[in-house]
């Protein structure tokens, strides 16, 4: 279209006055056919900027023409197009300027300032002024659309991103309550097994102190009262002799309970101390051998090594109880700035998960939920016929000074 527009521009002003303005849109048409083919080697931004000056120029050779009108529409151009890409104000300069140029232009003209409009004699060539004029608008008409085109594409294609994005978000929302749901119902399971855990220690307290220290303190209130009853010697002496024994086995009841409950060589020497306290005795009975491996180690907060002496000595009553084993492996060690805990046995070995699912795995739950309380992480591995492994990873926590004291 440009190229029937300078061809009628060139020949309409033939007979003018001023010859140089016939070569503008000639030029102007040559700077544009340059921008086109180098595009993909200029800065967008720049290239846009030498458009908008190409129509701000455009609107000025009108001016030129006396065609104040269609001038106009070239200068609304150029500011639509600033207004697209301009950051600050330089949509607002565009204006002023053709704001100002328009104002001193017109003023010229109503003045009728001699050089102003030009002497082009469009009285000869009334067909091609017309024909410019429409070309003009034209030309005018299909720059509008593109841009509007291009602005309202752009807009409904946020759009789209937006619903996209909002459907993500829907997701992402639903994928998280999902989560929050899974997570309560993990939190709860976890509550119920701790509660079922302390159920199962009270009735193991419960049957130790029925079992066991029940009878022999019944026994040590019999043996009592036929000291009293009896009269001859030899045989108080033989009442004595076997009372004090029951006793003696009494104490060491209480003491082993209360070591359940609260084992007090874990307060006051340590784990290491008190894991050897508690194998030394089932290492003499010969059924078990012990490798046992333990590294050097600063005393930990009181819950951490409360809960690894609770989950190891569980792995060894479990072993003891279900397992058949003969050898016991278990190494303690620092790694990494964690505290690891290797647990293993030549037992028969079970398969994990239906240990886990059935009653009888209720020992493991227990020493899951411990770890668990303490952010560490617990895994188990088995095999029917194999031994079992157990692997303990925890963050160390430091010991308050002040608990020593």
């Amino acid at each position: 279209m440009s190229i029937p527009f300078n061809v009628i521009i060139y020949f309409a002003l033939i007979n003018s006055e001023y010859q140089f303005p016939r070569y503008l849109p000639p030029f102007f048409g040559f700077i544009v056919i340059i921008l086109a083919l180098l595009r993909n080697k200029i800065d967008l931004r720049l290239k846009t900027w030498i458009f908008i000056s190409i129509l701000f120029l455009t609107a000025c050779y009108n001016l030129l023409l006396g065609l104040i009108d269609i001038a106009s529409l070239w200068f609304i151009l150029a500011i639509i197009y600033s207004l697209f890409i301009s950051k600050k104000n330089e949509a607002l300069f565009v204006f002023i300027s053709s704001f100002v140029i328009v104002v001193i232009v017109g003023i010229l003209m109503i003045t009728q300032i001699a050089f102003l409009p030009l002497n082009y004699k469009f009285d000869i060539c009334q067909f091609a002024c017309v024909a410019i004029r429409i070309l003009h608008f034209i030309l005018m008409a299909s720059l509008i659309y593109y841009i509007l085109k291009v602005f309202f594409s752009t807009i409904q294609s946020n759009f789209k991103d937006i619903e996209l994005k909002s459907g993500h978000l829907a997701d992402l929302n639903i994928a998280l309550q999902n989560e929050m749901a899974e997570r309560k119902a993990m939190q709860q399971k976890v509550i119920d097994a701790i509660i079922l855990t302390e159920e199962n220690e009270r009735k193991r307290l419960a049957s130790d102190l029925h079992d066991e220290l029940g009878p022999v303190l019944s026994a040590i209130n019999l043996f009592f009262q036929a000291y009293i009853d009896s009269t001859d010697n030899k045989n108080k002496m033989e009442i004595e002799r076997k009372l004090k024994e029951i006793i003696s086995d009494a104490i060491k009841d209480v003491s082993r309970i209360s070591h359940n409950i609260s084992p007090h060589i874990l307060d006051t020497y340590g784990l290491i101390t008190a894991l050897e306290n508690f194998i030394k005795p089932i290492s003499l009975s010969e059924k078990i051998h012990f490798n046992l491996d333990f590294c050097a180690m600063n005393r930990l907060d009181s819950k951490v090594e409360l809960v690894c002496y609770r989950a190891i000595t569980e792995l060894i009553n479990n072993t003891i109880k279900h397992a058949g084993a003969s050898q016991v492996s278990l190494q303690l060690k620092m790694e990494n700035g964690l505290f690891h805990i290797y647990y293993e046995d030549n037992g028969k070995g079970f398969i994990v998960d239906e240990k886990l699912q059935s009653d009888s795995g209720i020992g493991l739950d227990s020493i899951q939920n411990r770890v668990n309380s303490i952010n560490g992480d617990l895994i188990i591995e088995s095999y029917a016929g194999k031994g079992m492994k157990a692997h303990l990873i925890i963050s160390p926590i430091p010991r308050d000074k002040n608990e020593f004291n």
